[in-house]
């Protein structure tokens, strides 16, 4: 779209705040997933959600300057139409606060849980090594005793 063709704002705008509900809406479900550790469906939750952020990019590419342009028209709009695109957009702006706090929390948890599980296996392998010590200790005695089927 060139500046000359006219905006639609209220659509473009009502379209944006349809793509960032269904991404709360996924956020929400990738969080009770990683709460649930299930990590099947977080993957699938993942890439429905890398496919509406697909989407919604190629939707705003065809504006690249929509931001602009609202502040330059959105005085030339009538009173209402106007008023509901400052609706729509203040909307949009706690959507999208509440997605990335609910995002925030989501890497907060899967970083918690990585470190958990990396002292899980650090522990392990702490383990695993101090019986192999144990072992190799004991091995000079073990091995004292005469096999006669060798």
């Amino acid at each position: 779209m060139t500046s000359k063709q006219k905006i639609d704002y209220l659509k473009l705008f009502s379209v944006r705040l349809e793509y960032s509900k269904a991404l709360l809406k996924l956020s929400i479900q990738q969080q009770t997933l990683i709460n649930q550790d299930d990590y099947s469906g977080l993957l699938d939750v993942l890439g429905k959600k890398q496919r509406l952020l697909g989407q919604l990019d190629q939707y705003t590419r065809k504006l690249p300057s929509l931001w602009e342009q609202w502040k330059r028209e959105r005085s030339l709009l009538a009173f209402e139409q106007r008023e509901t695109c400052e609706e729509i957009l203040s909307e949009s702006e706690e959507v999208l606060s509440k997605l990335l706090e609910i995002e925030d929390t989501s890497t907060k948890s899967m970083v918690d849980r990585r470190d958990r599980t990396k002292q899980q296996v650090q522990s392990l392998n702490q383990g695993e090594k101090v019986g192999e010590a144990y072992r190799d200790s004991l091995a000079p005695v073990t091995h004292r005793h005469l096999n006669i089927d060798q």
